[in-house]
C-alpha cells in the first residue's frame, strides 16, 4: 500500500509538471507572436510614417509649381502638366513632387498597376481633384489648376507575421492633398515681369543716390517675381531700407524669385531692419488686381478734345495769353481758394471728371510760347485719359478740389487717371517745386486736407490715422485715389466694414491699359509731395476681354518681351521728399535720383492673393 499511494503522487507530479511545461509553452509562443507582430506593425507604423512625409513633401513641393503656373499662365513649370495626372518615373530629379517624393526614401519603382497588385516596391501617383472639401476654389481664370493630389503605394514584406501566419507582405497608402487658394492678404510693392532682364539692368533697379525707405505695410515689403539671377540690382550709393517697414515697424523683407540670391551690401546699400531679411529665390506672387475690370468712357462727360492750337494735345492757356480753344471744364480759381496753390497769385484750371481724348499736359514747356497753364485742381471721380496722358511738367502744381456738390461722382473722395493706349503718365523732377511752382503758403494739412474734408486718409479720424512718417503739411503736389466707387478701398467698395487701424486705405490712383506694350511712365516731383493710391502700371497679352482685365496673362517667350514690358520710374529730388501712401504694382520698377522716396505701404487685408498650401 505505502509504494502504491508513491506511485500516485508521482505520477500526478508528473502530470502537473507537464501542464505547467505546456502553459510555459504556450505562454512563450504568445509572447514570441506578440513581439512578432509588435515588431512587424513597428516597422508598418515607421514606413506609414515616412510615406506620408514623402506625400506631403511631394505635395507642398507640387503646389508651389501651381502657384508659379496660375502667376506666369502656364502649366508646365514642375517638369509636369498641371491637370494631367501622372505616374512619378522611377527616382525621377526632374519633377518636382517627383522628386521630393524620391529624396524622402519613395522612388516609385512600381507602375500603379503593379503597386496595386501587391508587387514590393512603391508607387507615387499624382491627379488633380476638381475641389477639396472645406476650401473655396478659385476662379478658373485665376488658376485653372488649383488643386493636387500625391498618393504613395508601399508595399513592404512582413518577418514574424509571415511565419506565424503566412502573411508575407503588407499595403500601405498616404494621401496628401494641397494646392492654391485665394486669401485676403496685405500687397508688397510687386515687380511682376517674370523674366527680365533681357533689355534692361533689372526688374527692380534702384541706382545713383536716391533714399528708399519702406514704411510699415506686411511683413514682406518688396516682391520681384523675375526669375533671372540678376532681378535686383541696388548700385551707387543708393539705400533701400525696410528698417521701418513691417507691421510693427521693426523691419521687414525684400523678396526675388531669381536672384542675386544674396543682399546688397548691408547697411550701405540694403538694411532689413532687425525683423527683416532678403529671401532669394521667393515663390513669385500674381497680379492681385488681375480680374479688376478697366473702366470705359460710357456715361463720362466729354470727351474733351483739348487745345487745337498747339501742337501735342490737352493744352491749356491762360486767360489774356492767348485765344482760348479749350477752356478748363470748371473754369479758373484763383491762388488760395478751393485747393488751388499757384505761385505769385496765379490761376489754377479746375478739371472735371470727364473724356480726356488728347490728354492733360501742365506746366511752362507744354504748348508754344508762353502763358501755358501751369496750375489746376481736380475734382474727384475718373479722368480717362488719351493723347499725352497727364503731363506734369516743370513748374507745374496740381492739388485736390473742393468734393463734387452733385451728380455721378459726388461721394468718391479722390481721383483715378485711367491711361488708354500709350497714354500714360509723366511727372518732371520739377514739378511741384516751390520756386516757381506751387505756392509755399498754399500748403496741403495731410489731417485734415485743405480745403477738403479728409487728409491723405479715408477714415474720418485722419488726425489719429495718418502715417507717423508723414509730415502735417506738404508744399508740393497731392493727388489722392478715391476712397469709394469700384476703383475705391477694397473694402468701401464692397461694403465691408473697414479695419478701424490705421485707417481706411485709398484705392486705385493711376493705372494703365493692360494691352499697351513697352510703356515708360515716370513719377517725379519737387518739393516735399504726396501721391495716395495704388500705381498699376501692367502689360498682359490676355485675349478674354482685350485691354479689359488681366486674366490669363501667361509669361512671355519673346527677347525682349513683347509684354510684361511696362516700367515705372520713380525719382526723389534733391532736397525734397516723395510720399507713396499705396501700393505700387508694376512690370519693372527704376528708382532713382536724390533725396528719399517713402513709401507707406499698407497692412490692412483687402486684396485677393494666391497662397500654396497643404490641406490634408
Amino acid at each position: 500500500m505505502k509504494i502504491g499511494c508513491l506511485h500516485r503522487k508521482q505520477i500526478r507530479h508528473t502530470e502537473a509538471g507537464q501542464a505547467m511545461l505546456w502553459t510555459l509553452v504556450g505562454m512563450g509562443v504568445f509572447l514570441l507572436g506578440s513581439m512578432a507582430f509588435a515588431i512587424d506593425l513597428s516597422y508598418l507604423w515607421f514606413d506609414r510614417q515616412s510615406a506620408q512625409t514623402a506625400a506631403d513633401a511631394a505635395c507642398t513641393a507640387g503646389a508651389m509649381d501651381l502657384l508659379v503656373d496660375a502667376t506666369n499662365g502656364l502649366t508646365t513649370q514642375g517638369g509636369f502638366t498641371a491637370g494631367t495626372a501622372f505616374n512619378c518615373p522611377t527616382a525621377s530629379t526632374t519633377i518636382a513632387p517627383c522628386a521630393y517624393a524620391n529624396l524622402n526614401g519613395f522612388n516609385s519603382s512600381l507602375t500603379q498597376a503593379s503597386a496595386n497588385a501587391g508587387t514590393i516596391g512603391n508607387n507615387v501617383y499624382i491627379d488633380f481633384p476638381a475641389s477639396v472639401p472645406g476650401v473655396t476654389t478659385p476662379p478658373a481664370t485665376v488658376a485653372p489648376t488649383a488643386f493636387m493630389r500625391v498618393t504613395v503605394t508601399s508595399n513592404v514584406p512582413t518577418f514574424f507575421a509571415a511565419m506565424l501566419k503566412g502573411l508575407t507582405k503588407q499595403s500601405i497608402r498616404a494621401v496628401a492633398v494641397c494646392g492654391v487658394s485665394q486669401s485676403a492678404a496685405p500687397i508688397p510693392l510687386l515687380v511682376l515681369d517674370p523674366v527680365n532682364p533681357t533689355s534692361k539692368t533689372s526688374a527692380f533697379d534702384i541706382q545713383g543716390n536716391p533714399s528708399v525707405t519702406i514704411y510699415g505695410g506686411p511683413q514682406q515689403s518688396i516682391q520681384v517675381n523675375s526669375a533671372n539671377a540678376a532681378a535686383a540690382s541696388v548700385g551707387g550709393s543708393a539705400l533701400v531700407d525696410l528698417s521701418q517697414g513691417g507691421p510693427n515697424n521693426n523691419g521687414s523683407s525684400m523678396g526675388v524669385t531669381g536672384g542675386p540670391t544674396t543682399p546688397p551690401t548691408i547697411p550701405s546699400n540694403f538694411n532689413p531692419g532687425t525683423n527683416g531679411q532678403w529671401m532669394s529665390p521667393k515663390a513669385p506672387l500674381a497680379d492681385p488686381l488681375q480680374n479688376v475690370l478697366s473702366p470705359t468712357t460710357a456715361g463720362l462727360p466729354g470727351p474733351y478734345p483739348g487745345d487745337t492750337t498747339t501742337t501735342g494735345g490737352g493744352k491749356l492757356k491762360n486767360p489774356g495769353a492767348f485765344n482760348i480753344a479749350f477752356p478748363p471744364p470748371g473754369g479758373w480759381i484763383p491762388d488760395g481758394s478751393g485747393g488751388c496753390s499757384a505761385k505769385g497769385g496765379g490761376q489754377c484750371a479746375v478739371f472735371l471728371p470727364g473724356n480726356y481724348t488728347n490728354g492733360i499736359c501742365l506746366g511752362n514747356s507744354c504748348g508754344s510760347g508762353g502763358g501755358t497753364a501751369q496750375y489746376a485742381v481736380f475734382q474727384e471721380g475718373l479722368y480717362y485719359m488719351g493723347g499725352v496722358g497727364l503731363e506734369l511738367l516743370a513748374d507745374s502744381c496740381v492739388r485736390m478740389a473742393n468734393p463734387v456738390g452733385s451728380g455721378t461722382y459726388k461721394g468718391w473722395g479722390g481721383v483715378m487717371f485711367y491711361f488708354s493706349g500709350t497714354a500714360t503718365l509723366n511727372v518732371d523732377s520739377n514739378s511741384g517745386n516751390t520756386t516757381s511752382g506751387c505756392d509755399s503758403a498754399q500748403t496741403y494739412n495731410t489731417a485734415t486736407g485743405n480745403p477738403t474734408s479728409f487728409g491723405v486718409s479715408c477714415d474720418s479720424n485722419s488726425a489719429t490715422h495718418v502715417p507717423s512718417n508723414l509730415p502735417a503739411t506738404l508744399n508740393g503736389n497731392v493727388l489722392l485715389a478715391p476712397c469709394t466707387g469700384t476703383w475705391g478701398d477694397p473694402y468701401l467698395a464692397t461694403s465691408l466694414t473697414p479695419p478701424s487701424n490705421p485707417g481706411t486705405q485709398r484705392g486705385i490712383l493711376f493705372f494703365q491699359d493692360r494691352s499697351a506694350t513697352a510703356v515708360a511712365s515716370a513719377a517725379g516731383g519737387g518739393g516735399t509731395y504726396a501721391m495716395a493710391g495704388t500705381f498699376y502700371f501692367h502689360s498682359c497679352n490676355s485675349t478674354s476681354i482685350a485691354g479689359t482685365n488681366g486674366t490669363g496673362c501667361s509669361v512671355p517667350t519673346a527677347t525682349p518681351p513683347t509684354y510684361y514690358s511696362n516700367s515705372l520710374t520713380m525719382t526723389g529730388n534733391s532736397g525734397g521728399s516723395a510720399y507713396i501712401l499705396g501700393e505700387i504694382i508694376t512690370d519693372n520698377l527704376n528708382l532713382g535720383g536724390g533725396g528719399t522716396i517713402y513709401m507707406d505701404l499698407n497692412p490692412s487685408s483687402a486684396l485677393n492673393v494666391l497662397k500654396a498650401a497643404l490641406y490634408q
